[in-house]
């Protein structure tokens, strides 16, 4: 029988599945899908899930002057009770680092800052829904590699089965597998980055490939 922990990041898996729409994201689901990682005779030890409460601050948007009340926006609502669903679903440890908004600073969003360098469009074309707050989250990291670090010293696991793409992360893992965890690497589909690959045993994910929808004729 093997003890199996998972380690997810939460930032990086909500991202993921919202854009593929491959589950409905809340607590169950997503203890569902670490479940099916699972052979019959596994045994889950705990499901730890890393994220930040939505950020709960007031501002002004810079285009528009309005307030903004980021902590009743329908993003931090759904943040809530995605947090919420975590709490009440069985195996799942929540692990929460901190919400920063960098200096109230916003930032354009990619695709237009591209248009704009490439002088597809002016600074007239651009709009409130073009700009967001700079927010960055803090301690998150710091709490998962603590949490592998002791997992793996106390041998409460077997295999630690990490969804991410952040290969920030490796120090724990090479540690980890130092002390004689296995360690699999779920990139839900993500390209790896060579220096998280290395410091893994093997790599898989249980996310469907995204269908192609048909060409129309």
């Amino acid at each position: 029988m093997r003890k199996v922990v998972f380690m997810i990041d939460g930032w990086f898996m909500r991202k993921t599945i919202y854009m593929s729409k491959a589950f409905f994201y809340n607590g169950v689901e997503i203890r569902r899908y670490c479940l099916s990682h699972l052979r019959p005779d596994d045994y889950l030890y705990r499901i730890f899930y890393y994220d930040t409460e939505p950020l709960n601050k007031k501002g002004h948007h810079p285009v528009t002057k309005k307030s903004i009340d980021f902590g009743k926006t329908n993003v931090a609502q759904a943040q809530i009770e995605l947090l919420e669903s975590i709490k009440r679903t069985p195996n799942f440890a929540l692990r929460l680092g901190k919400t920063i908004w960098r200096n109230n600073e916003w930032i354009l969003k990619a695709d237009k800052l591209s248009a704009l360098l490439q002088k597809k469009i002016t600074v007239d074309d651009l709009t409130e829904w073009d700009f967001k707050p700079l927010i960055e989250q803090k301690a998150v990291d710091m709490k998962l590699g603590l949490d592998i670090t002791y997992i793996a010293t106390k041998r409460l696991a077997d295999l630690l089965i990490i969804i991410t793409g952040d290969a920030d992360i490796v120090p724990a893992l090479k540690f980890a597998r130092r002390e004689g965890m296995q360690v699999c690497l779920d990139p839900l589909r993500h390209p790896v980055q060579p220096e998280l690959s290395e410091h893994v045993d093997f790599i898989e994910t249980k996310l469907p490939k995204p269908t192609r929808k048909p060409l129309c004729t």
